[in-house]
């Protein structure tokens, strides 16, 4: 245990001493996020937090490697590689939309390809189990894999929208993926979340409300997606597989929000124009207020307040994803 530890805490004191260096140019550049529109922040904030949580987490990972090379054997790099490379895809993307902004289905298309690349690496969720029974996916394993990565990369982005929220639920849903990584022998992937927990936990010293520096897409993408893809070796690898319900359980918030989204947002009618295709693919991707958290802060619930509540819900429910885990 004691690597993890020292990951994640080298992670967190990292994230401490860079974030700060980070928002300065980023004011200083004016990449900043401005109030207004579905915005609740009502002053501009730093955008760039993503690129000192990356920078954070790759000399962790660099550093602790050099004090404790005995704990990196041959196969903790080869199966970082993958997610490495395609967490830089997604990290790259997020920045570029977070500097100058990008279109929906560039960002989507990227997403898909860096989804494509882990599941070439071998990263697929090949069966589900529900009830005690085990179905094998065959060739839809391939689609389902890239569905649950594209679609949990976005749902972080998404629940991103009030502070410390995203970087909260990575920390709490992260640390309950890196136990099942452990349990079950898999150490590189391990030893990844145990980055990215102790660089979320640091963030949050300057995101939580009222935020002084925002995550950015660079982030939560980022969070999102290496949260899917390794959430998969956990749930997939070794003799048995997990439930189904376990990551589900784990994941239930930012999933619920991004499938209450989609259902929303296809069931409205049009507002720029006749229906089409192309319309509705453009009210399917127009952002809204309408999110879980929009909703509790609509009901006059504090920032602070929802955060921690919904802090609470995953929480709990990671502690019963946890609970069955152990018991398989």
């Amino acid at each position: 245990m004691t690597v993890y530890l020292l990951l994640s805490l080298s992670s967190a004191v990292l994230v401490l001493l860079l974030t700060p260096l980070v928002s300065r140019g980023s004011i200083q550049l004016g990449l900043v996020d401005a109030p207004g529109g579905r915005k609740v922040h009502p002053q501009s904030v730093p955008r760039l937090g993503g690129v000192a949580v990356v920078a954070a987490m790759v000399m962790a990972i660099i550093l602790v490697s050099l004090w404790r090379p005995e704990d990196f054997g041959p196969a903790i790099w080869p199966a970082l590689q993958p997610l490495a490379a395609a967490g830089a895809l997604i990290f790259g993307i997020g920045l570029l939309d977070d500097l100058r902004g990008v279109g929906a289905g560039t960002k989507v298309a990227i997403q898909v390809s860096a989804a494509v690349l882990v599941m070439t690496a071998g990263l697929l969720i090949e069966r589900v189990t529900l009830l005690g029974m085990s179905w094998q996916l065959g060739w839809l394993a391939w689609p389902i894999t890239a569905a649950w990565i594209v679609g949990l990369t976005n749902a972080f982005n998404l629940i991103d929208g009030i502070d410390g929220l995203a970087s909260g639920i990575a920390a709490i849903a992260g640390a309950a993926c890196g136990l099942v990584l452990i349990m079950r022998g898999h150490s590189a992937e391990a030893m990844l979340l145990a980055t990215l927990v102790g660089a979320a936990v640091g963030f949050l010293f300057f995101n939580f409300s009222p935020a002084s520096i925002f995550l950015g897409d660079s982030g939560s993408l980022l969070f999102g997606f290496l949260l899917a893809t390794t959430a998969i070796a956990g749930w997939q690898k070794g003799a048995t597989a997990l439930a189904t319900g376990v990551p589900l359980l784990i994941f239930a918030l930012p999933l619920a929000d991004i499938m209450t989204t989609i259902l929303r947002r296809s069931l409205a009618r049009p507002t720029n124009g006749p229906a089409s295709l192309v319309t509705a693919l453009r009210q399917l991707v127009e952002p809204d207020r309408q999110h879980i958290h929009h909703r509790l802060l609509a009901l006059g619930w504090s920032p602070r307040r929802t955060v921690l509540i919904l802090y609470g819900v995953t929480a709990v429910l990671s502690v019963f994803a946890l609970s069955t885990a152990q018991a398989r």
